[in-house]
Formats: C-alpha cells, sequence, structure tokens
C-alpha cells in the first residue's frame, strides 16, 4: 500500500526524531564492521538504465508526489579537487538516508561510476524497518564531471552502549553547510538526514519519496524494478504494487538535473534528454536546451 506521503511526513519525522534521540545521544566510538560489497550486478542494473527508460518516467510516478529539491541561485560553485562537488550526509540506520540513496546511485552513475558501494539496511528499530539501500561509508566513485562526498554519521549496528556506532564526523565546511542549508527553506535549522548539496546549485534535506515504496523488498527486486519499472495501470489504486521503479528514475532525473546545473551542461548526451528536460521545467530551473542529437 502506497501510504500518503505528504499526510504523514511530519508525523514520521517525529518518531524518527526520537528514535535517533534515544539511540545515538551520547554514543561513543565502538568497532565498526564494513558491511558486504554491492554485488555488480546491483551496480550493474542501476547504472545502465536506458535512456529511453529516464525520457518515458520523466518526473511522474503514479499515485506519488515527489517531494522537490531546493534550488539556490547566487551562491559560488562548491567544488573539490577542481570538479563541482556532490556532498551527502546520512546515517546508515536511517530510513529516509536509505530511499534517497537509490536514486543518487542512480544520478551519480549518469556521470561516472561506482567501483566500491556496499549493502546497508535501515534500523529494525525505527519506522520503515529494514530498507534495503546502501552505505556510502568506503565508497569509490570516480568521474570526469564531478566529486563526490559521502558521509554516513553512524552506522546501522548499536554498540555495547546501546547507541548506534559513530562511524564519522564532518569537518568544519561540511558542518557549516549542513547547518546553512539542512532545515526547511528560510530556516538556520540544520542537522537533519539525509542532507544532498550539489554543488550549492541544489539542495535537499529528506527523500524524494517515501520509504514505504521500498518496503518488503530485496536489494536486487528494487534494482530490477529501476531498471525496467513497469507503469502502474491504475494511478488511484492503493493494493496494487508501488510504482517504485519509476519513483527511483523520476526523483534521479530531478538530482540529475541539479547536477547538469553544475557540471554545465555536461556530458550533453544527458543533460539535454527529455526527461532532465523535464526535471528541468518542474523545478523551475533555466528554459532547458533541446534535445541532444
Amino acid at each position: 500500500m502506497v501510504l500518503a506521503w505528504s499526510a504523514v511526513v511530519a508525523i514520521i519525522l517525529g518518531v524518527v526524531g526520537l528514535v535517533t534521540y534515544a539511540l545515538t545521544r551520547d554514543s561513543s566510538p565502538a568497532t565498526f564492521t564494513q558491511t558486504a560489497l554491492t554485488s555488480p550486478a546491483v551496480l550493474s542494473a542501476l547504472s545502465t538504465v536506458p535512456g529511453a527508460t529516464f525520457d518515458e518516467v520523466g518526473v511522474t510516478v503514479p499515485g506519488t508526489d515527489l517531494t522537490a529539491p531546493r534550488i539556490l541561485t547566487g551562491q559560488p560553485l562548491l567544488t573539490s579537487g577542481g570538479k563541482p562537488e556532490i556532498l551527502v550526509v546520512g546515517t546508515e540506520y536511517c530510513p529516509f538516508c536509505a530511499a534517497e540513496r537509490w536514486p543518487l546511485v542512480v544520478a551519480l552513475a549518469r556521470f561516472g561510476r561506482f567501483t566500491v558501494l556496499h549493502d546497508a539496511t535501515s534500523a529494525t528499530q525505527s519506522v520503515f524497518p529494514d530498507t534495503a539501500t546502501f552505505s556510502f561509508a568506503g565508497a569509490h566513485y570516480s568521474s570526469r564531471y564531478l566529486t563526490f562526498t559521502g558521509v554516513e554519521l553512524y552506522s546501522d549496528q548499536i554498540g555495547a552502549d546501546g547507541t548506534f556506532i559513530r562511524i564519522a564526523e564532518l569537518d568544519s565546511a561540511q558542518s557549516a553547510l549542513v547547518a546553512r542549508y539542512g532545515g526547511p527553506a528560510g530556516t538556520t535549522t540544520g542537522g537533519t538526514a539525509p542532507f544532498v548539496d550539489i554543488a550549492d546549485r541544489m539542495v535537499t534535506s529528506t527523500a524524494a519519496f517515501s520509504p514505504a515504496l521500498l518496503a518488503g523488498q530485496s536489494q536486487a527486486q528494487i534494482a530490477g524494478e529501476v531498471a525496467d519499472p513497469t507503469p502502474s495501470t491504475d494511478a488511484s489504486s492503493t493494493t496494487g504494487a508501488p510504482p517504485t521503479g519509476q519513483a527511483v528514475d523520476a526523483a534521479a532525473n530531478q538530482l540529475t538535473a541539479g547536477i547538469c546545473t553544475a557540471t554545465g551542461q555536461r556530458p550533453t548526451v544527458v543533460c539535454r534528454s527529455k526527461g532532465v528536460r523535464a526535471a528541468d521545467l518542474s523545478l523551475g530551473l533555466p528554459a532547458p536546451l533541446a534535445p541532444a542529437g
């Protein structure tokens, strides 16, 4: 059943906040066991989504409204290593981080490739428990167009003191970005997760869609639906299979549109595609160029 995302998000965030406080307060360093590597088959499926699939999906998901990222203007480009930087801050136990990593991995695969990525699931103790996802802890990503920095602050593992294991800290520059852009538009409250900053051109501090769309599915099942999404025959149905693949691909189009603003609309075949142009229009970005070729 697809949940009414806009109707329950405030309650859900409150529950997650209570769980987070209870399980991360006074956390002390502990031994962290890196999870298994993501299978080559899953990485391949997410890295080879046909352009026609992105174009067909656009930004429309049956029965689901995507949460749009926030567009920033007038900011200097955030860079690292001489290239636009994508900064992602999350926690392995967080179900909203779990959901947002799916379109992030898919979008980033359009600009480069992950050579190392690890499996993860959201916490059993929270809402949307055991959501299949990935961890950016120890991830390796390469791209000629951008630099990717993924920070997982806490593991999905609980230490001897009963709290989630702290595995990373933000540096001062990263903390400043989260403090500045991590809260809702018009506020200065930061610290929400996931936090995604696309080169100070686009930011978001929540998942694009409800983690409920991923519930009860394995990583391989979700990857298969992303690579080959099956359109829903009844947008009003609440009993059929959720439109998981469409949601991930549509959110990936949104993120791709943001990345393209940072890379100077390169690569052209991606940034001038029909699906990305649809995302440009939905997000109020400058008038998109004509399709490539």
